[in-house]
């Protein structure tokens, strides 16, 4: 046999569990294999690798996608029988700029058309205004996504009376017209009126879409409101969940029909940075929900949750914003992977103000790019299998039903957000993400880490403020009032629209006159704040004294004995805009002290290896202290206890190092350098 036959005949030895343990505790140097154990936010522990045995611990798995608890996916046919909508959300400075630039999306690859009333500069208040959004736009060829808020009834109104007006048959319209007023009330903490007239007008807006509208949802399910406040993936998923069982409740007690709630509503979450995670937050969803809407009856084709995905807003910066086009990329990315049904990515200056053009365009091409050239909708539940996905996607439906329970026994979710429990659990692991964050342990490219300090900032014009609403008119809703006791709500609405009665006015005529329980919001954030606010200080404290802030670094040795800790002190400084100057390598103290002299700066950082130190600290921070009595000197690194007493006695003021908390440190420089931090974080 030749040699190349004996090679086609021999197989490679399969390694046992027990021999990759082996090995890979010797390439640790004898610590113990649990160092490669991470604990994420959710509080799970994530393996250094995964085998069979993780996935035959969890018992049978699903096998197809369209079957079971819908894990692997609500189509059987994936994205072969249709890719997910490119439901971009579009905002712009007025209606007729609005019709624009949708119009000029669609033509260039957008297939959802997807606003939200809350986010838009310009209220939409009367058929005019519906027209000068919608005018060329075919509302029968693209579906239909717009985030009403806590009430959809007013806009629905509208909608449909210029749809009428326009000779556009109702039934053509087809998408989602939602609804959420415990995810508003949760982010803004107040409601317009009451929870119970928000309910009825929910179950209203839904009874009539279902005979008018059929092919529109008119329930939102949104987790975001809790992930742009820091909750993990556990916190998103149970507390979606809690409100669609309020939801399906309320809609039970007004004479709707478990399917007739479940086919008209739409679970949406928002993907952040942690890929594998947010995969399987996704698949962990449509299990949960098939699992609550089985438990109240509800037939198999309502048991397929829809869902819609968002990239995370708390995961991009104001600083380095291009980099967020990377980070956009990786979450969309995981949002497909996951099985979303409609995808919006983050235009790169989000975090900054209007998206333009061009930030559209490239927001909207990321997800072009997975559909056509990526062909990630050629592979149906790619993630399918993965001992590690799907460990991790059972891990979380079991913590997040877990998580679930407790809010059922609170109440229910309206209960627990007045209690305050569900704002507790979110900030106790916002709290964990913004320590992480101030310690550098959780890395925001760009901001935190490897942040420039030449960047040219992205200038965005200054949003006019909108325009002031005229006062309501009083005997038109005395009409529309006058019409409510008809008992359809929407016809009656409708019949207002046609008349030119405002969205306020519909909604003012509508309301129950009582107030809503006033709650502790989520107020959402962005991890980037608190480095953002140093650079914006410091960017102020240049254009005051024409100079930027800057320490300086006494660096001993040759290049290779300093380096390190050098990059390691400009890095952590330059995250809150201050510039390091550094020296050449000293040999002598007495060069060392002749370099400081020469320079005019405040606070020093001697910079080398630990053995260059004993000899050399002590001495230099004697002299140092002589010719700069009223400047700082601190040491790159941790040293020992004794060491770190003898140059404290020597006029050493501290050592900066891996297990500072970077954003204190660079607090208590700007106070010692007179540097007011304007603003709030957290």
């Amino acid at each position: 046999m030749s040699d190349v036959a004996k090679m086609k005949e021999a197989a490679f030895p399969a390694p046992t569990v027990e021999e990759w343990e082996r090995e890979a505790e010797k390439s640790l140097k004898g610590k113990p294999l649990e160092r490669l154990v991470s604990m994420t936010y959710e509080n799970i522990a994530v393996k250094p690798l995964y085998t069979r045995r993780d996935v035959e611990a969890l018992g049978p798995l699903e096998q197809y996608p369209g079957f079971g608890q819908y894990v692997r996916g609500a189509r059987p046919e994936g994205y072969r029988g249709g890719p997910w909508k490119v439901s971009q959300e579009i905002s712009a400075a007025s209606p007729s700029e609005w019709n624009e630039a949708v119009k000029h999306d669609l033509e260039r690859g957008q297939t959802e058309i997807h606003f939200a009333l809350g986010r838009l500069p310009f209220a939409v208040e009367s058929v005019e205004d519906v027209a000068a959004m919608f005018d060329g736009v075919p509302l029968d060829r693209y579906s239909l996504r717009v985030d009403a808020g806590a009430r959809s009834l007013s806009f629905l109104a509208l909608l449909a009376a210029y749809l009428e007006e326009r000779g556009v048959p109702l039934s053509s319209v087809r998408g989602a017209i939602g609804m959420d007023p415990l995810g508003a009330w949760a982010e803004q903490g107040t409601l317009p009126c009451s929870l119970l007239r928000l309910y009825d007008e929910m179950a209203e807006a839904t009874m009539w879409a279902k005979d008018e509208m059929p092919a529109v949802r008119t329930m939102f399910v949104r987790g975001e409101p809790y992930h742009n406040g820091g909750a993990n993936a556990v916190q998103e998923l149970a507390f979606a969940l809690a409100a669609a069982v309020e939801y399906i409740r309320a809609g039970l007690d007004r004479g709707l029909t478990v399917d007739d709630i479940a086919t008209r509503m739409q679970a949406s979450f928002a993907v952040g940075a942690d890929f594998f995670m947010e995969i399987a937050k996704l698949r962990a969803a449509r299990r949960l929900f098939a699992q609550v809407i089985e438990a109240f009856g509800g037939g198999e084709s309502a048991r397929r949750i829809e869902l819609y995905v968002r990239t995370s807003p708390f995961t991009k910066t104001v600083y380095d914003p291009y980099v967020n086009m990377l980070r956009a990329a990786a979450e969309a990315f995981a949002a497909v992977v996951g099985g979303a049904d409609g995808v919006h990515v983050s235009p790169f200056d989000e975090a900054l103000g209007l998206a333009d053009e061009f930030s559209r365009r490239i927001a909207r091409n990321t997800q072009l790019i997975l559909l056509e050239e990526a062909h990630v909708a050629n592979v149906i539940d790619p993630a399918g299998g993965s001992y590690y996905v799907e460990t991790l996607t059972a891990k979380l439906a079991e913590e997040a039903w877990k998580l679930f329970q407790r809010v059922e026994e609170q109440g229910g979710m309206a209960k627990a957000l007045e209690a305050g429990f569900v704002q507790a659990e979110v900030e106790a692991v916002a709290k964990r993400r913004l320590d992480r964050v101030k310690m550098r342990k959780e890395k925001i490219v760009g901001t935190n880490v490897y942040a420039n300090l030449e960047e040219t900032p992205i200038e965005k014009p200054t949003q006019a403020a909108a325009n002031e609403l005229p006062p309501l008119d009083e005997k038109r809703m005395a009409d529309i009032r006058s019409t409510l006791v008809s008992g359809n709500w929407v016809e009656a609405a409708i019949g207002a629209a046609r008349r030119r009665a405002t969205a306020r006015e519909i909604a003012a005529a509508l309301a129950d006159g009582n107030t809503s329980i006033r709650i502790a919001p989520i107020r959402a954030w962005r991890l980037a704040e608190p480095f953002e606010r140093l650079r914006k200080a410091a960017e102020k404290h240049a254009e005051r004294t024409g100079s930027r802030l800057s320490v300086h670094l006494i660096n001993i040795g040759p290049l290779v004995r300093h380096q390190a800790r050098a990059d390691f002190i400009a890095g952590l400084f330059a995250a809150g805009g201050v510039a390091a100057e550094r020296s050449d390598g000293f040999a002598s103290v007495a060069e060392a002290v002749e370099w400081v002299q020469s320079t005019s700066g405040t606070h020093y950082i001697v910079c080398g290896a630990d053995d260059d130190y004993p000899a050399f600290v002590p001495a230099l921070a004697r002299a140092f202290k002589q010719a700069k009595p009223n400047a700082k000197l601190y040491v790159a690194g941790k040293p020992p206890e004794e060491l770190e007493n003898t140059y404290g006695a020597a006029g050493v003021d501290g050592s900066i190092h891996l297990g500072s908390n970077a954003y204190e440190v660079i607090v208590a420089f700007f106070a010692e350098r007179g540097v007011a931090l304007d603003g709030e974080v957290r």
